[in-house]
């Protein structure tokens, strides 16, 4: 907690916290006093109207989450977009940003990268995010719980094979620690305690030449699948070029060079 982050607590009027009891440890340990409600997924509608008014009656009014930064990946993005859209004025005040260190610490290029929050928990949907992310040039940040983190290394593994990954355990505070390399690798280094805690894992970015010469192979023994099957080359070269995002001339070429 920043000095700044703790003066705005204690001269709200009112903060809204995603669980009153995790944020009322928190002013005891700074001996804040400004009065709390809840706010979460819950209540957040519900809550929204009240807290205009609050705002509109003069009252400064601070949004707080459990842990890390409110509306990423936690509740607040009803509240404040309500906020915004009734005019009035939204300051964050920055704090401890766990996708921030994971990426600084993470070994890739932190120059541009997506932050992409939690996957799908249905194993299929999540594969399938993955695929999609898993063909950017920079690397992915994604957030992940101490009951899934072994699932969602083994469905990197299997749905991006050979990809390198860093997986930072409860970053930014007491006991985080940092894991790179093959995510079957970090599995077998997982046990006991070090299972506990939330996670986040950074993708590394996609080799795009050598995707670009898999996909240009894949085209290539596609188009001869689709002539055997007595399509014109023509017609081959499109379809192929299609699924496999390559050139249509290129292929066409290579259907006559055949």
């Amino acid at each position: 907690m920043s000095a700044r982050a703790v003066e705005v607590l204690k001269s709200s009027g009112l903060v809204i916290a995603e669980d009153t009891r995790v944020t009322g440890n928190l002013f005891s340990h700074f001996d804040i006093h400004s009065p709390i409600i809840s706010c979460h997924k819950f209540n957040e509608k519900s809550r929204t109207a009240e807290i205009i008014e609050r705002i509109n009656n003069g009252t400064d009014v601070a949004l707080v989450s459990d842990a890390g930064t409110p509306l990423m990946s936690d509740p607040g993005y009803v509240v404040v977009n309500a906020v915004i859209e009734a005019g009035l004025d939204v300051i964050a005040v920055p704090g401890a940003s766990a996708l921030l260190a994971a990426a600084v610490v993470s070994g890739f290029d932190p120059g541009r990268f997506l932050f992409y929050g939690f996957l799908e928990k249905k194993e299929g949907a999540a594969k399938k995010e993955l695929e999609t992310v898993g063909k950017l040039p920079y690397p992915v940040v994604i957030y992940e719980a101490p009951s899934r983190i072994v699932k969602t290394l083994e469905h990197i593994a299997q749905v991006l094979p050979g990809r390198q990954v860093s997986v930072s355990k409860e970053i930014t505070k007491l006991y985080e620690r940092t894991f790179r390399g093959n995510p079957l690798e970090i599995i077998e280094k997982l046990t006991g305690d070090l299972l506990k805690g939330e996670f986040v894992i950074v993708l590394g970015p996609a080799d795009v030449k050598a995707q670009e010469e898999d996909n240009e192979i894949m085209a290539v023994k596609y188009l001869a699948e689709l002539i055997g099957q007595g399509k014109s080359k023509s017609e081959a070269a499109k379809i192929a070029a299609a699924e496999y995002n390559v050139s249509k001339n290129d292929l066409y070429k290579k259907a006559h060079e055949a």
